[in-house]
């Protein structure tokens, strides 16, 4: 299943969401609920934060209309794990990496996405089939000074 990220963003009205990742995320396993926060003027960003003993927090960007060309292809096992029979029930959230306190380096894995049935609100960390054309850097904000020769 083809999912094209390109469309136009329009935030809607869902502010905060609870999701359910029945596998969790890769590497953390034992981490299965989040909830979703947009963060309020700051689109694309939106707060991915655990639910339950453990409380991680991420930052993950909602891709649309913001990385050009991103189309990404789930397999049919992910498609079917996740109970997904149109693209358009698919919300995607790719997490971020800040590398500093002060944002002036960010990346996104393009291959690793979270990708969410909207209308079931379970979700699952994925390896996209067409890996080969995305990186699990993809720069977002590199405002770092130059290197002094």
């Amino acid at each position: 299943m083809k999912l094209i990220t390109t469309a136009p963003f329009t935030q809607s009205s869902i502010e905060r969401m609870q999701i359910e990742v029945p596998f969790g995320l890769i590497g953390l396993a034992n981490l299965r609920r989040f909830e979703l926060t947009f963060v309020e003027g700051g689109w694309p960003f939106v707060q991915m934060k655990s639910v339950g003993e453990e409380e991680l927090s991420f930052i993950a960007i909602d891709p649309r209309g913001l990385i050009p060309g991103y189309e990404l292809e789930l397999s049919d096992e992910d498609a079917e794990a996740l109970g997904l029979d149109n693209a358009d029930d698919a919300l995607v959230y790719n997490i971020a990496t800040v590398y500093s306190s002060q944002p002036q380096y960010v990346t996104a894995n393009l291959i690793g996405p979270v990708v969410v049935n909207r209308r079931t609100l379970i979700g699952k960390q994925v390896i996209i089939a067409n890996s080969d054309k995305y990186s699990t850097m993809y720069p977002l904000i590199d405002e770092r000074p130059a290197q002094a020769a």
